[in-house]
């Protein structure tokens, strides 16, 4: 009987020491990671101290980074150990870097590498990561310097063509937020939007209709307490909706509202339904009526009625275009 109990404690003890032994090896691989960003971060900042002014990056749009020879360099990388690129600027955005990791972290799949693009805080960015031909199409909040990307990007072999990989990032767009204090936060979009508008309007100089899947978009407006709306119409329809049918959305690109929607074309209503609008997505229906049974008369009336259950006094509010 003592001879079984011996046993089961030293069972027990071994399965403890294993367990020890995988935790321990866990540890010591997050303290190795921590220190080699550590490094990365030491590393970036004293080249920014002795580096020259650097050119005006508010047109940069797109960074790229070669590793020529990289299948040497990619063996001898460790699974979840990563390469950093140098420091650098796009869009007016500073002190941002590339980490890659050849062979992947620790939960990536096996062959598949891993990617994250690291910013400072209070900038949102829609942007493109690409290695290789593979790439993926992003955007994120950083609300302090950090990284974000993807632990399985891609199949790594796959993109080396004659032992050189590139990677690339591309910044699409850009919102900076900054607190001021007593309530006051400067918001800054960054000059894409204001180019795109222009480059429509040279664009479109010569078009006199509306075609499928375009749309007119009525001037920014405010109503039952919510700021900066506009409605998009389109009097063809969307690409894939039913012929003969309009579309109709609505926008709010100043925040996060939830807000009981009326929408009307003519004399045909939709709702009032609960809508949650999030940022710039629009909300709204693709086929919203047959637009031919709407134009009856000389003018067509679009109109919107909105009740924001936060509005004080919880009245509709209506508004026709």
């Amino acid at each position: 009987m003592q001879d079984i109990q011996v046993k089961v404690l030293q069972q027990e003890l071994a399965d403890q020491s294993e367990r020890h032994g995988k935790e321990l090896k866990r540890l010591n691989d997050e303290v190795r990671l921590l220190q080699e960003r550590l490094k990365a971060v030491l590393d970036r900042r004293s080249k920014q101290a002795v580096q020259p002014p650097s050119i005006d990056s508010t047109f940069v749009r797109r960074v790229e980074w070669r590793l020529p020879n990289c299948k040497q360099d990619v063996r001898t990388v460790e699974r979840g150990q990563s390469m950093w690129s140098g420091p650098f600027s796009a869009s007016g955005i500073a002190e941002m870097q590339l980490e890659f990791f050849p062979q992947g972290r620790e939960n990536s799949q096996s062959g598949f590498c891993a990617l994250f693009l690291w910013a400072p805080g209070n900038v949102r960015l829609k942007y493109r990561l690409q290695v290789g031909n593979h790439s993926t199409w992003d955007e994120d909040f950083f609300d302090r310097w950090m990284g974000h990307g993807h632990s399985n990007f891609c199949n790594l072999e796959a993109q080396i063509e004659k032992d050189s990989l590139v990677i690339r990032v591309e910044i699409l767009e850009v919102t900076v937020t900054e607190d001021l204090g007593d309530g006051l936060r400067l918001i800054n979009q960054g000059i894409s939007q204001p180019l795109k508008l222009e480059a429509a309007v040279i664009r479109n100089r010569d078009l006199d209709t509306v075609s499928r899947g375009q749309y007119v978009c009525s001037p920014s407006f405010s109503i039952a307490a919510v700021r900066n709306m506009h409605i998009e119409f389109y009097p063809n329809g969307l690409e894939g909706s039913k012929n003969g049918y309009c579309g109709l959305y609505v926008r709010s690109p100043g925040g996060k509202y939830t807000l009981n929607l009326t929408l009307s074309v003519g004399s045909a209503t939709r709702g009032p339904s609960r809508t949650e609008l999030d940022g710039n997505s629009a909300k709204g229906l693709p086929e919203f009526c047959r637009i031919n049974e709407q134009l009856e008369e000389e003018d067509l009336v679009i109109g919107i009625k909105v009740q924001n259950p936060l509005d004080r006094d919880d009245e509709e509010r209506s508004l026709a275009l």
